[in-house]
């Protein structure tokens, strides 16, 4: 609504392991109505994460400059080249959704994990200490790496906890912008 109150266009696109809805961007209060029901009522036919054929795709269709704001968790590999080449021409913030609980492995016992994208099922025992430290530093270790190909791409970050509203992160994230461009 923002994008409405400034006359500017704003599409969507909502994608899988493909794209399965796109939405042209256009201007006014009507279109940005649409975008938000199409995003409430999509129910999405893919089960994996392929988010670098996303960016491919936006890339091929984008003309014009834009700002692209990447809602996503970015789990999801070799996403680095497609960023890159899309990030030169136009700007790209992601707003990086992190849920914190991802981060300890709870104790368990013997557990049976499946992962939801490729049905793959693997069993581990969470009661060792050494599996759920190994667990948690591979985890920090791969938001870490995230943060800093983000930052060598000079792509902003806007970090939403699914724990806390998204609403201080995201004004943050514009006053921060605004002094930026002030200053320019």
């Amino acid at each position: 609504m923002s994008a409405v109150r400034n006359n500017d266009r704003v599409g969507a696109l909502l994608f899988t392991d493909r794209v399965e809805h796109f939405v042209p961007p256009r201007k006014g209060r009507r279109h940005a109505l649409r975008i938000l029901r199409d995003v409430l009522v999509h129910e999405p036919r893919g089960t994996g994460t392929d988010i670098g054929a996303a960016l491919d795709f936006l890339r091929q269709l984008l003309r014009q400059h834009a700002i692209i704001f990447l809602i996503s968790d970015l789990a999801d590999e070799g996403i680095e080249r497609p960023l890159k080449l899309l990030a030169q021409r136009h700007d790209i913030v992601v707003v990086r959704i992190d849920d914190p609980t991802e981060l300890a492995l709870p104790d368990l016992g013997l557990a049976r994990f499946v992962d939801p994208e490729s049905g793959d099922t693997v069993d581990v025992d969470t009661s060792d200490p050494r599996v759920r430290k190994a667990y948690e530093s591979a985890m920090i270790a791969d938001r870490a790496a995230v943060r800093q190909m983000l930052r060598r791409l000079a792509i902003d970050e806007i970090p939403v906890s699914t724990r806390e509203s998204y609403i201080e992160p995201l004004l943050r994230f514009f006053r921060a912008r605004e002094r930026r461009v002030a200053r320019r």
